[in-house]
């Protein structure tokens, strides 16, 4: 491990600098590039092929970037890892994270190997176009599983929230029968005479007339 890494989600952009045997941390989900402290030199009849130790892998680190390193190549090494397990994985500047294996050819390559992402030769840093693709947020499965119980909690919740209400309703609707039912029990009387006919009637008859006048004879 050298003394420049990068990684996604950490609230920066930048890639950021590492002082002799400081640690940063990589978390669950989260991608990283990590410069290499070696300068390697590939001569164009070998070819290198690149493993991340085991004490690293079982961690939950793994290699997403390219397993080989091309003949002619020389500089430092950039490496891209991902951490698919549930915890934190912690380095440290100095950590010794892969091995790399030397094959010698059948016959050296004349001219260097281009393809599409290839890191430059005589690399000191990490280039910043390499970590445009990764500076967006990723989920592990593990952090999915935890999105996934945290909504069921709050779903659960919910229901717990939504029968109570339902009981608080039923308790409500019993005690408003219940006071209705005392209140006509106590006013039955005034209750009849307000729906009886006959009151009706005779709170609507128009008082008859009475007329007066001297007799004749």
């Amino acid at each position: 491990m050298g003394s420049e890494y990068f990684v996604n989600g950490d609230g920066t952009s930048t890639v950021n600098q590492l002082e002799d045997a400081e640690a940063f941390v990589i978390g669950p989900g989260q991608f990283a590039f990590i410069l290499t402290k070696e300068k390697v030199r590939i001569s164009r009849s070998s070819i290198g092929f690149i493993s991340i130790r085991a004490s690293i892998k079982f961690r939950g680190l793994v290699n997403v970037s390219g397993f080989q390193v091309n003949p002619g190549f020389q500089g430092n090494l950039v490496f891209a890892v991902f951490n698919a397990g549930p915890r934190h994985v912690n380095l440290r500047s100095g950590d010794e994270i892969f091995s790399l294996w030397i094959a010698d050819l059948n016959a050296p390559v004349e001219e260097d190997h281009e393809e599409s992402g290839k890191i430059p030769n005589n690399l000191e840093r990490i280039p910043t176009d390499v970590i445009n693709g990764i500076a967006v947020e990723a989920l592990t499965a593990y952090q999915l599983s935890e999105q996934i119980s945290e909504l069921k909690q709050q779903l659960s919740t919910l229901k717990e929230s939504v029968a109570s209400v339902k009981t608080w309703l039923v308790r409500a609707s019993a005690t408003l029968g219940l006071i209705l039912t005392i209140v006509l029990i106590v006013y039955r009387a005034e209750v009849v005479s307000f729906f009886s006919p006959n009151a009706s009637a005779s709170n609507t008859e128009v008082p008859a007339e009475t007329q007066t006048g001297d007799g004749q004879g």
